[in-house]
């Protein structure tokens, strides 16, 4: 058996051969304080299992001092069984996004398996090198575990299908019941686009209607998930529904215009970045030849993709929301890449995967430059290499996709953490103690509370409640440099005492995982830093203050 056939036909193992693959591309570093993450996983994700741990209330998730009641709370209650088990850390909060991550894939090997009744791991490889399963795979976040579960609905559903079984359909109420007990109704929506283009594409509405004592039986069990715990909410804290009014209002739809589609296909195709070219060739060819029996599954595959942008017409989001429909564009990615003439095939592929390497090439560039990670980034440049030259002599597909997944969680996995964003002092854990700490007006240190192991709150200076509080704290204040001036004056009016107990610089992961610097950084500093070869004055000044309420401690 030649090396395209082992790539492709992997045998009776190849579901599990793509889960514990997927696990072992996105676990490296997700117990490292500098690697990937963003403002919702630090201030959110890992935190609310923290507070709902102190508050030793299970059912109610907790943060800031308040009840969690915006999002339902399966993965809340999943990472704090693991920190209970594993201790409150990183790797027992990130260790979901992983397993979700390799689950998506599995979704991905499944459905490709399930449509076109052969074996296939590029569907999975192609999931799995996408930007954003390798990003999202490595944080506690809601969006990935809500398409693992979303996905599976899909897949049962698909089974449900073809036999009718009362098994599968019960199973897809399950796998869309614990999607809602991530991150509520939203799962919903990317369900309902598969399962209507499902029915009109394989005309099944007749199977569909004929059946629907099943369907009413599934409705009631996914009723039986989804409503004890909002009602018991509801019961406990009598403002529930006002809190999720509040949470709707927010997403309330915008006024459509001509460019809301082409945002929201934009975002949708940055979402499976490098695969983006191959994606909306697929596309096209599935929407051209809709009238073919032979092409049905992927017009279904098509449909489900872009029925689920329509919602993103008309409200903002970010592209991590739509995570639940990259098995969708990577199942059509994979059958038209082993179904269409090899002169478009190579074309399209080779484009995909310079862009990749042109990408990975200026990440290198920028870390060697600097300085950081120079032998990491060296092997993602050989490695890069070896993906070209996979792609362009030897022109096998599936070897450079799991290439491509290599590379990927080489840069994500092992060159990004070499920046040092959110890296704290060794020992800042023994100069706080046991005292309480909080930060003033941001959310930084970011990673304070899982060194800890305890939620540092946030004083905000503008919030009357909070300088209630910060006239009766007594611990360890952390403010930003350029707010340092503003927090000494508001303490003398209050007549609270602190002494200056430290100060260091680190960098920001600010909303994006991407951006790092300071906030006021200009372009003549990106100059001056490119110049000196050196990152350090983009960096965050924090000082850390001692606030007690003794009087014989200096103002300083």
């Amino acid at each position: 058996m030649n090396e395209l056939s082992k790539i492709t036909n992997p045998g009776r193992y190849g579901a599990l051969i793509i889960f514990f693959l997927g696990i072992a591309l996105l676990i490296p570093q997700i117990w490292s304080e500098t690697s990937i993450t963003g403002q919702d996983e630090y201030w959110l994700s890992l935190r609310t299992p923290i507070e709902t741990l102190e508050h030793g209330s299970w059912l109610t998730p907790w943060v800031n001092d308040e009840p969690r009641l915006k999002k339902p709370p399966l993965l809340y209650w999943a990472i704090l069984l693991t920190y209970k088990i594993l201790g409150i850390n990183l790797f027992a909060a990130r260790i979901w996004g992983v397993l979700s991550g390799a689950g998506l894939a599995l979704c991905s090997f499944l459905i490709y398996r399930k449509l076109f009744n052969r074996s296939s791991m590029l569907a999975g490889f192609i999931t799995l090198g996408t930007l954003a399963v390798t990003i999202e795979g490595r944080r506690a976040m809601l969006d990935l575990p809500l398409a693992f579960f979303v996905c599976m609905a899909v897949f049962f559903a698909l089974k449900w299908g073809d036999s009718g079984r009362w098994r599968w359909i019960l199973l897809s109420a399950i796998s869309i019941g614990l999607s809602f007990m991530v991150k509520g109704p939203i799962g919903f929506i990317f369900f309902g686009s598969a399962s209507v283009a499902a029915l009109t594409v394989f005309r099944k509405w007749g199977f569909a209607f004929s059946r629907w004592m099943q369907i009413a039986a599934a409705f009631l069990l996914l009723l039986a998930i989804c409503l004890p715990w909002p009602l018991t909410m509801a019961f406990m804290w009598p403002d529930y529904f006002s809190i999720i009014r509040g949470e709707l209002a927010q997403r309330q739809p915008q006024d459509l215009n001509l460019f809301a589609p082409l945002s929201a296909l934009r975002k949708g195709l940055v979402l499976v970045f490098p695969w983006t070219l191959i994606l909306v060739a697929a596309i096209i060819s599935s929407l051209k030849n809709a009238g073919k029996m032979v092409s049905r599954r992927s017009l279904w595959l098509a449909l489900w993709f872009l029925i689920s942008l329509i919602p993103c017409f008309f409200m903002q989001c970010f592209s991590r929301y739509m995570v639940p429909i990259i098995p969708a564009a990577s199942v059509l990615s994979a059958n038209w890449l082993e179904g269409v003439s090899w002169a478009i095939k190579n074309t399209l592929f080779r484009l995909s995967m310079s862009l990749a390497a042109f990408f990975t090439l200026l990440l290198c560039v920028f870390f060697m430059w600097f300085g950081r990670g120079p032998l990491i980034a060296l092997a993602c440049l050989l490695l890069t290499a070896v993906l070209l030259w996979i792609t362009f002599l030897k022109n096998d597909i599936p070897l450079a996709t799991l290439c491509l997944c290599l590379l990927l969680t080489l840069m994500i996995g092992g060159l990004y953490p070499c920046l040092g964003i959110n890296s704290l002092p060794a020992d800042i854990e023994k100069v706080i103690g046991h005292a309480p700490a909080a930060s003033y007006n941001s959310s930084q240190p970011s990673m304070l509370s899982i060194r800890l192991k305890r939620s540092v709150k946030r004083i905000r200076s503008f919030d009357e409640k909070d300088i209630n509080m910060l006239r009766q704290f007594n611990g360890f204040l952390f403010v930003r440099e350029n707010e340092a001036r503003d927090f000494e004056t508001l303490a003398g009016k209050l007549g609270i005492a602190f002494n200056k107990e430290g100060y260091f610089k680190t960098f920001w992961s600010r909303k994006t995982w991407i951006r790092f610097a300071r906030e006021d950084v200009t372009l003549d500093d990106w100059k001056k830093a490119i110049s000196l070869r050196s990152l350090a004055d983009l960096r965050t000044g924090i000082f850390y203050y001692r606030l007690s309420h003794d009087p014989s401690i200096r103002r300083s």
